[in-house]
């Protein structure tokens, strides 16, 4: 009998070995971007997080597959066969693309793919949501990171620091009010304190606006530079 205030023992099956395995074969070419880390550091780290957070081994299974869609091109199916429709479901939940995209392949604008994503954060269930903080967050806490030795490296993100800084920001506050109590969401907000606070972030910012009102604003920024550069373009006029 285990003592009074134990913890319950977590098993581990060989599921998530499997998983495992899986993982690092899916992503052996793949490197995180812009530096010679492979790919899987990130998916463990990931999966680690879900375990800490109070997830299950469907959650730290789906942890360790959750890029497998949007970047390798796995279908719902594949994964469902292997590993069950509650990982497959989960590993939908956080993909941000409308299908499977091959290694490599083009995706949708990235200000398209991120704005429909945070829309979706409201209706999916809190078994994605726990994978999904912790992707975030990891990824936040990688960029301040690296952010800290070479501030320069926003420009290899595809919205560079204005919107990554939108991005976290965005997924943060909706992930505040679904999971008030996970890690991961707390580690995500350190992350974006920091980025917001940064110099880096503060030259971006106009004199008198608060960062975070700043970063809260990039999308509206984005869509009415498109607009206003569409409207620029002349329409060619008839000939009489």
């Amino acid at each position: 009998m285990a003592p009074s205030g134990a913890f319950p023992h977590v098993l581990i099956s060989e599921r998530y070995g499997a998983a495992l395995a899986w993982a690092e074969q899916l992503h052996r070419s793949q490197q995180r971007k812009g530096k010679s880390v492979p790919y899987i550091a990130h998916l463990i780290s990931v999966s680690a997080m879900v375990w800490e957070d109070g997830g299950n081994e469907d959650q730290a299974i789906a942890a360790l597959l959750h890029d497998s869609i949007e970047d390798q091109g796995l279908s719902h199916d594949a994964i469902a066969e292997r590993f069950g429709a509650v990982v497959a479901d989960i590993v939908r939940d956080c993909t941000d693309t409308t299908g499977a995209v091959s290694a490599g392949g083009k995706k949708e604008p990235w200000l398209v793919r991120k704005t429909r994503y945070i829309a979706s954060l409201e209706h999916k269930p809190t078994a994605s949501l726990l994978v999904t903080a912790a992707d975030k967050a990891h990824n936040a806490r990688d960029m301040v990171f690296d952010a800290r030795r070479d501030p320069a490296m926003w420009s290899k993100f595809n919205a560079g620091l204005d919107g990554t800084a939108w991005y976290l920001l965005r997924m943060h506050q909706s992930l505040c009010r679904q999971l008030p109590n996970s890690r991961s969401v707390a580690s995500l907000g350190e992350s974006i304190e920091e980025i917001l606070a940064s110099e880096p972030y503060r030259t971006l910012t106009p004199t008198g606006i608060a960062p975070a009102v700043w970063a809260a604003g990039y999308a509206e920024r984005c869509n009415h530079a498109a607009t206003a550069a569409a409207g620029e373009v002349a329409i060619p006029r008839a000939e009489h």
